[in-house]
């Protein structure tokens, strides 16, 4: 009989789940003032009683132009889990080697699995010495989440010059980085950039993503996609992503400084791990026990144990009244549960 791919359960995320929940979530890293009203417009006006254009033309020549770059070296998705997928069935082969800098995107690793390829976990001070012939994909967040570690330029250049010359793939994902100041990618044939801007922009469910690549790497990436796979809607979204950096531009400052205040109170109740991101880790010792009972209090968090971080939870700042709830949730469970 053919052998067939395991089933692999699914990876567990932040956010909503099966069971209904109406209190605070702060396990959710997306801008506590969204959604940004242009995008919702551009949602609601896109054209749902047809097919969209099976090339995505025009959607692929506005982000081009955006970027600077060329309309082929523009991948569209629904979500950059699809494209993680994608980039994992087009260029690790059972014989190759995933590196994933920090415990790995929940996605990541199950593609890598599904492929039925271990994922090797370096450090960001060991990883250029394990790019070597034989690695095929090389993954870093940027900022990485939980922890909001994030690469210089210079190092980045580093590992992109350290993957070339291994016949390697970077993929840089800059979910997050909207939220930080701005940093150059290198522009060169072995980066993959990944972009979903729903985080930002508080459009999570619409799930807008999408890479920018050499045109043969993009070629490869939408072999592997059906036909519309991305809707109308998301795709208008991704349209107008050019004309809606107003929204960010007003309320990211907002986030910032909300995110610091958070982080000074947290740091009376724990350790705090923050770089600058609207998220953080807090330790608080056995942080599913934690998790559990802000839940019965409606406050919701994220266990770090998938990150291989069991000792701490992460929370995204939400508005000042909302994080100051948390606050007082969090220290009533600590001192229940530690005295």
């Amino acid at each position: 009989m053919l052998e067939l791919p395991p089933l692999i359960p699914r990876i567990r995320h932040g956010g909503p789940t099966s069971e209904a929940f109406t209190g605070l979530d702060f396990s959710v890293n997306t801008n506590p003032y969204s959604p940004n009203p242009a995008l919702v417009r551009a949602l609601r006006e896109a054209d749902h009683t047809q097919y969209p254009d099976p090339a995505y033309r025009a959607v692929r020549e506005r982000l081009a132009a955006w970027h600077g770059v060329s309309p082929p070296e523009v991948a569209l998705a629904v979500g950059a889990s699809d494209l993680l997928h994608r980039i994992v069935r087009a260029y690790l082969p059972p014989s190759g080697i995933l590196l994933s800098v920090h415990a790995p995107f929940g996605e990541l690793a199950r593609a890598a699995t599904l492929n039925r390829v271990e994922v090797r976990v370096p450090t960001p001070e060991t990883v250029l010495n394990e790019i070597q012939p034989g690695v095929s994909l090389v993954y870093i967040g940027h900022p990485h989440n939980p922890t909001g570690h994030r690469f210089t330029e210079g190092e980045l250049e580093a590992l992109a010059a350290a993957c070339s010359s291994a016949d390697a793939l970077l993929i840089v994902d800059e979910a997050y980085a909207p939220f930080l100041p701005a940093s150059s990618i290198p522009r060169t044939a072995s980066v993959i950039r990944l972009l979903s801007p729903g985080k930002a922009h508080g459009l999570v469910g619409a799930r807008p993503a999408y890479a920018l690549a050499a045109p043969e790497v993009v070629a490869r990436l939408d072999n592997l996609a059906p036909a519309w796979h991305v809707p109308a809607g998301t795709a208008a979204v991704l349209a107008a992503l050019p004309e809606a950096r107003g929204f960010l531009d007003e309320t990211l400052p907002r986030v910032r400084q909300e995110a610091e205040a958070l982080a000074a109170a947290l740091r009376l109740l724990g350790p705090v791990e923050r770089h600058g991101t609207p998220y953080m880790t807090l330790e608080v010792g056995n942080a599913a026990a934690v998790a559990a009972k802000l839940l019965k209090l409606g406050i919701r968090v994220r266990d770090c144990a998938s990150y291989g971080l069991p000792e701490r939870i992460r929370v995204s700042t939400r508005r000042p009244q909302e994080n100051a709830r948390l606050i007082q949730a969090l220290k009533a469970v600590l001192e229940d549960t530690y005295g």
